[in-house]
C-alpha cells in the first residue's frame, strides 16, 4: 500500500510540474487547443501506465511521448481534408484583434510561420517550437538526445533556416 501511495505522489508531482509545458509544446505543434489538451492527458496516462525506469529525466521522457503523440496527430490530420484542418485551427486560435486589418495581418503572419516551419527539417522546426515554450538548453538537449553544449549551435542554424524560409 505504501508503494501505491509513493507512486501516486510521484505521479501527482510530475503532473503538477510538467502539465503546463507539455500542453504548451503540443499546442504550438498542433495549433489546436482541444487536441493539445487531449494529447496532454494521453501523455500523462502513458506515464501512469508505464512510467520510465529512470526518474531523473522525467521531463525528457514526457516531452518525447508528447512529441510522438503530436506528430501522429499531425499525420492523421493530413489525411483529413485540408480545409477542415485550417478551419478548425483558425477557429481555435487565440482571440483575434478587434481590427479586421490586424486580424488579417495576424492570420497571414501565422500562416507564413507555419509554412516556413513545414519547409524546414523536422528536428529544426521542433527545436524552435520547443524553445519558444521556454525550455532550457538542458531540457532541449534531453528531449533531442544531444549534448547540451550543441543546443545553441542547433538553435542558431534552425533560426537561420527559419528566416530563409520565412522570407522566401
Amino acid at each position: 500500500m505504501a508503494q501505491t501511495a509513493d507512486r501516486e505522489a510521484a505521479f501527482e508531482a510530475a503532473f503538477s510540474e510538467h502539465y503546463t509545458r507539455v500542453y504548451g509544446v503540443l499546442f504550438r505543434l498542433l495549433g489546436d487547443r482541444a487536441v493539445a489538451e487531449d494529447l496532454t492527458v494521453e501523455t500523462f496516462w502513458r506515464l501512469w501506465q508505464r512510467a520510465p525506469r529512470q526518474v531523473d529525466n522525467m521531463a525528457g521522457w514526457l516531452y518525447r511521448v508528447a512529441r510522438r503523440l503530436g506528430l501522429n496527430a499531425l499525420r492523421a490530420a493530413r489525411r483529413r481534408a485540408r480545409y477542415e484542418q485550417e478551419a478548425g485551427a483558425q477557429a481555435l486560435e487565440d482571440s483575434a484583434p478587434p481590427d479586421p486589418v490586424q486580424a488579417a495581418e495576424l492570420a497571414e503572419q501565422r500562416s507564413r510561420v507555419r509554412a516556413a516551419l513545414r519547409q524546414m527539417p523536422e528536428r529544426d522546426a521542433h527545436l524552435l517550437t520547443l524553445r519558444s515554450t521556454g525550455l532550457s538548453y538542458k531540457e532541449l538537449a534531453a528531449i533531442l538526445g544531444v549534448a547540451p553544449s550543441s543546443v545553441g549551435t542547433l538553435l542558431a542554424r534552425a533560426a537561420e533556416a527559419f528566416e530563409r524560409h520565412y522570407e522566401a
